[in-house]
């Protein structure tokens, strides 16, 4: 494949480049590269017709693509200010339904820039389109016109962006040419009532976003701000709940974790309220607006996960999701004291209080959250998942003094602790045995004599091997 060609279902395309900065949402003023032209010689018959040329079928090159055609095939001539050619060229049959479109692109009239947009969109869902608007500067000019002042322009920009993102080998061009750019823009102004347009513009981010190589860019280039601002908007669940997915697949990156914690759109406070479950009245109304149920449970679940992600970072930031969620209204508590059907809730909520745990200056704030934890090990004795996080949490309370008093006395952490000591004794025994002569055997075996039943327990299984009678020698 030639070097920097991109594969589109199969076949090989050349992507148009620019002269000078790719970045065209930022110059508008952009000039296409010009293609190379094809020598005569190597020309033989005419790609489009397959006539053989002769001194009568004279060769014509085209000032789009380069390669040589015959005059029938190459007789239309074409403005082409995307090359820096204001005055009418030579274009094949095979470049001019684009071509033309494209050229259209850069005119400042209003009706020109709505046909453009709207035969791109047209090509883009066709794949021999696809490609030729990929190969001829279609891609730029999309990205150009979403700059208009025309909002119907502006919302067939964002539904090819939209098809443009669905395709995988495109996407390090698309970020080349700014097309992150031109979502955040088409975002910003976009309103909260227009769902098929704020879907297309949170669905083609959501899809960047999910190219653990492209999240950086994505945020360097201005994603972060308008998703914040979705998430606080008010709009269905449906398009809620993927900008809060596509917010935690950018968290993965914890260089973006400030901006959230700083943002100025209340999106902690948001997120925060995402966590709860709600209650049937609320639940009633999302549902008679198409928002199913399992959408309302997802939503709880990645934005407990969203938290857990911001919670990884420095203390200030652990400090901030604890203040936040004091005002409003402890969503934490209530998010380790609700009945949820999908299990993930509880682990991502036990999971982001036992990482807050670790925070010294939070310990007060936290009690509730701590007791929330204890109750939980006597509810879900047989979930693995949620018990390591439940157990950690206990472990990083009871690093701090304060909490070693209310934590000793719980007959349930101490029950389930020897539980698990027990459990890692039978599979692991010498590590085990190792770990409790380092430290923490006099513990286990108080723990024993003070469990109700242990020892007896081990008394009488004792006595099935060993009697308490034995005849002389």
């Amino acid at each position: 494949m030639i070097p920097g060609a991109v594969k589109i279902e199969g076949v090989g395309v050349l992507p148009a480049q620019t002269e000078g900065r790719a970045d065209v949402y930022s110059d508008n003023n952009y000039i296409l590269a010009k293609s190379k032209w094809m020598p005569d010689d190597e020309a033989t018959h005419c790609p489009l017709c397959q006539q053989k040329f002769s001194q009568l079928r004279r060769k014509h090159h085209c000032r789009q693509c380069g390669q040589v055609f015959c005059s029938k095939c190459c007789k239309t001539n074409v403005p082409l200010p995307q090359l820096g050619l204001e005055n009418p060229e030579r274009v094949c049959d095979g470049c001019l339904p684009v071509v033309e479109l494209v050229t259209k692109s850069k005119s400042p009239q209003g009706s020109f820039q709505s046909e453009s947009i709207q035969g791109l969109l047209e090509q883009i869902h066709d794949s021999t389109g696809l490609r030729k608007v990929v190969q001829l500067g279609g891609v730029q000019a999309i990205i150009s016109l979403s700059r208009s002042s025309n909002s119907e322009v502006r919302k067939k920009c964002a539904e090819a962006l939209h098809l443009l993102a669905m395709q995988e080998p495109l996407h390090n061009m698309l970020i080349d040419a700014g097309a992150i750019k031109a979502l955040c823009g088409l975002l910003m102004s976009a309103s909260e009532t227009d769902e098929q347009l704020l879907s297309y513009l949170i669905g083609a981010l959501m899809i960047f976003a999910k190219a653990p190589h492209l999240q950086m860019r994505v945020v360097q280039d201005g994603a972060l701000p308008p998703v914040l601002a979705l998430c606080g908007m008010n709009v269905s669940e449906a398009i809620a709940l993927i900008a809060v997915r596509t917010l935690n697949l950018l968290m993965e990156n914890i260089g973006s974790h400030t901006a959230l914690i700083e943002s100025d759109r209340n999106a902690l406070p948001r997120l925060l309220k995402l966590t709860v479950s709600m209650d049937e009245q609320v639940k009633l109304f999302y549902i008679s607006v198409g928002t199913t149920t399992g959408d309302i449970r997802q939503m709880q679940e990645v934005s407990l996960k969203t938290l857990s992600r911001l919670s990884m970072g420095t203390d200030y930031h652990r400090h901030r999701i604890v203040q936040e969620d004091f005002s409003a209204g402890k969503c934490l508590m209530k998010s380790l004291q609700c009945h949820p059907k999908n299990l993930q809730v509880l682990c991502n909520a036990a999971c982001l209080v036992a990482n807050l745990a670790t925070s010294e200056q939070d310990q007060s704030s936290l009690t509730e959250c701590l007791d929330a934890l204890c109750s939980l090990l006597t509810k879900f004795k047989e979930q693995v998942d949620l018990l390591v996080h439940v157990i950690r949490g206990l472990a990083n309370f009871a690093s701090f003094h304060q909490n070693v008093y209310r934590l000793s006395t719980n007959e349930a952490v101490q029950q389930h602790s020897l539980r698990l000591i027990l459990h890692v004794l039978h599979r692991s025994s010498e590590q085990a045995i190792t770990a409790l002569m380092r430290d923490g055997g006099a513990d286990l075996l108080r723990s024993i004599a003070k469990t109700p039943g242990m020892v007896d327990a081990m008394q009488a299984n004792l006595r099935q091997y060993v009697s308490a009678l034995s005849a002389p020698s």
